[in-house]
């Protein structure tokens, strides 16, 4: 009985953490807002960011994989909020392969790297400044189930609902 009280109580304090590394997190610039960013990139090289929001396109190259992003301000364990408004784009820039199937369109991720620039892209009609940051660590967040059926609950004490 006491293993699996252990067990539930650390799988409890698991399920609050954030999804980013404490060493990851330690070196980002609290400060730094994202529309500083997307205005000016360049003043900001160098600086740690932790951003997240909803893949737009994942394109594998020969020697790395770029993800284009639609920004979203963080909420909850750093998970891009789908409520808020979007500041604008960014492109990850990853050194490794990451599959455009798993990494597709719709899929939210957060984010902790270094901003190395600018890649200037078309968007529609415009030539787009998207910021680019090299991934130190990246999370994509699990598909959440839909459902058809209208969700109610009702509870009565701590943690119980019908």
């Amino acid at each position: 009985m006491k293993d699996i009280i252990v067990t539930l109580a650390i799988l409890t304090v698991m399920s609050c953490a954030p999804v980013i590394s404490q060493e990851g997190l330690k070196d980002i610039d609290k400060n730094l807002r994202f529309e500083w960013v997307l205005e000016n990139p360049d003043e900001y090289k160098g600086k740690s960011v932790l951003l997240g929001g909803t893949v737009i396109e994942t394109e594998p190259l020969s020697d790395k994989t770029l993800i284009l992003v639609l920004q979203r301000p963080l909420g909850y364990r750093e998970k891009p909020s789908t409520e808020k408004e979007s500041k604008g784009r960014f492109i990850i820039m990853a050194p490794e392969f990451l599959d455009p199937a798993i990494y597709r369109a719709g899929r939210q991720l957060t984010v902790v790297g270094p901003i190395v620039g600018r890649e200037m892209r078309p968007l529609g009609k415009i030539e787009y400044s998207y910021p680019l940051i090299a991934k130190k660590e990246l999370y994509l967040w699990p598909l959440e189930k839909m459902t058809n059926q209208p969700r109610f609950h009702f509870g009565i004490g701590i943690g119980k609902s019908f």
